[in-house]
């Protein structure tokens, strides 16, 4: 009698860790499944002046040491436009990311900002360690670029022209401006549409 109960035992957790294993086999198809249906997110290009491959609107402005700062034009390196306001929390909570990626593609980092006193941008640019960056205060910079949502970045290519551009929220969302350079599309939305087009 004892002998029969183990054996079942036996056959009952032997059943159960088949199941459980052919439960986790389907599950890990599904999630599979699921991360080709959504496609990786991209920084959101909703810009009613300017599109990737547009000449970025070259300015001479002056950063907040009085320095002269060329915007736009041929220039050696990439250079990355992080829009920002000294209000806005997601745009202080990216500023390690921005610095990171910046660092990690070699690009020349400018941070805009067009609101406030001198005297605050002073104290966040010597609060978050932005000093040996460019650091220019114009609203004119940001009506140019048809700035309307914060934060938001633009890539400007050596020729002048604008690489990619759109509202960047997180690191996935900056690191795709650098992405969509890479493969050479505006957007990655637009590589996506590309792709979905070439299946259909």
């Amino acid at each position: 009698m004892l002998e029969d109960l183990l054996i079942a035992s036996q056959v009952i957790l032997w059943s159960a860790v088949i199941f459980l294993a052919l439960s986790v086999y389907a599950l890990s198809r599904q999630l599979a499944r699921l991360f080709e249906r959504v496609p990786p997110a991209g920084a959101l290009s909703v810009n009613a002046l300017l599109s990737p491959g547009d000449r970025a609107p070259m300015m001479d402005v002056n950063d907040l040491s009085g320095n002269a700062v060329q915007i736009g034009g041929s220039r050696v390196d990439y250079c990355l436009l992080f829009f920002l306001s000294l209000d806005c929390p997601i745009c202080k909570s990216l500023l390690p990311v921005v610095l990171s990626v910046a660092a990690a593609e070699r690009v020349e980092l400018v941070f805009v900002s067009d609101g406030g006193r001198s005297q605050d941008h002073h104290h966040f640019v010597h609060r978050h360690g932005l000093a040996n960056y460019r650091y220019v205060l114009s609203e004119t910079l940001g009506m140019s670029y048809a700035v309307g949502k914060l934060p938001y970045a633009v890539l400007i290519a050596p020729s002048g022209t604008i690489t990619s551009l759109g509202i960047v929220n997180n690191r996935e969302h900056l690191e795709s401006l650098f992405t969509a350079k890479d493969i050479g599309v505006g957007t990655v939305q637009e590589y996506l549409q590309e792709q979905t087009q070439r299946l259909d």
